[in-house]
């Protein structure tokens, strides 16, 4: 039974994070069709994990602009989006001053990363409306906190109902595409960096070379048969390189050696320059590579999709290109 509710959850948190990236996607092309479908879909979620009767009220009327559900057993008023803006927390709670929502509870879920009101804000919502902002903001994290503590059968029962057939969509080609774009979406690509000279050896050579242990040997080649699965954009990886080669793995390889050089000295020099100094002092690539890993780790919530570790592919793909590890 602790193995189906373990596979049950990692479904139902899979689903959420592509989800999260899909609408995130879309939205940086002004394509909202998710955001529309995903009130229904939440408000079928919601009322099976938080036991409420929410119905969609854009559906009863026309003020669409401040509230998406309502459960009026319960007095309770949603309003589901993706803008994390004051005006948008302000508009929403406007609604209160309609009288179809007197007395009427405000929640917002962001269907991407909630908002975080600074302290005056908050100062003003206990003034205005006797209410805990903090309290009235959701998304995905409180979502899945609250599935975690869900009973075994209602867990298992939430992922069969609303989440398992959901992923048939999304293709492992398609679910590496958005993890991608999601992870470099925030990442700056002024000032390229490209000093290393792409060469490449056998990875099996390359392998040895680093001194790569067995687990990490067969994590990389088990990802390899993945690597056909990696869009040829040649922008998109471009800017992937920038961030995972140009910039994770750099200030890995510049923190392992701060125990040998001094911070001034590693400042301005190259990945090749880097990497030979790592080779001097035998610092070893397992910890570089798990150190990466680890970064990587906590900028991405999709990290296996089907069988594939979506990490180990982007480690493998830049190893065996020779942008990560010893070549020579």
């Amino acid at each position: 039974m602790i193995d189906l509710r373990q596979e049950a959850f990692n479904s139902i948190s899979r689903v959420l994070a592509i989800t999260r990236y899909d609408i995130e996607q879309r939205q940086l092309l002004n394509e909202y069709g998710l955001n529309i479908h995903g009130e229904n879909y939440f408000r079928d979620v919601f009322n099976f994990v938080y036991e409420k009767k929410y119905d969609n009220d854009n559906f009863n009327s026309q003020n669409s602009a401040c509230i998406d559900l309502v459960d009026n057993n319960e007095r309770l008023a949603l309003q589901i989006t993706t803008t994390r803006t004051k005006e948008k927390i302000d508009n929403t709670f406007k609604a209160l001053n309609l009288a179809k929502y007197k007395d009427y509870s405000i929640r917002i879920f962001y269907l991407l990363d909630k908002s975080k009101p600074n302290k005056e804000t908050i100062e003003e919502y206990k003034k205005d409306f006797n209410v805990d902002l903090n309290d009235c903001l959701f998304d995905y994290t409180d979502l899945i906190k609250k599935i975690a503590d869900l009973e075994t059968p209602k867990l298992i029962e939430l992922d069969n109902k609303y989440f398992k057939n959901k992923t048939e969509k999304y293709t492992d080609e398609i679910v590496l595409n958005l993890v991608f774009k999601h992870l470099i979406k925030n990442h700056s690509n002024k000032n390229p960096n490209y000093d290393d000279d792409f060469g490449t050896i056998d990875t099996n050579e390359k392998i040895k070379l680093n001194n790569i242990n067995s687990r990490r040997e067969n994590e990389i080649n088990k990802s390899l048969d993945y690597i056909s699965l990696v869009n040829d954009d040649n922008d998109l990886l471009s800017d992937l390189r920038k961030l995972v080669v140009d910039n994770l793995y750099k200030e890995v390889l510049i923190e392992l050696l701060l125990s040998k050089e001094s911070k001034k000295a590693l400042e301005n020099k190259t990945l090749i320059e880097l990497n030979d100094l790592c080779n001097n002092h035998n610092i070893d690539f397992n910890k570089v590579i798990s150190n990466l890993h680890s970064i990587l780790e906590g900028k991405i919530s999709v990290q296996d999709f089907n069988s594939m570790s979506i990490i180990w592919i982007i480690i493998s793909f830049f190893f065996e290109i020779c942008d990560i590890g010893l070549k020579k």
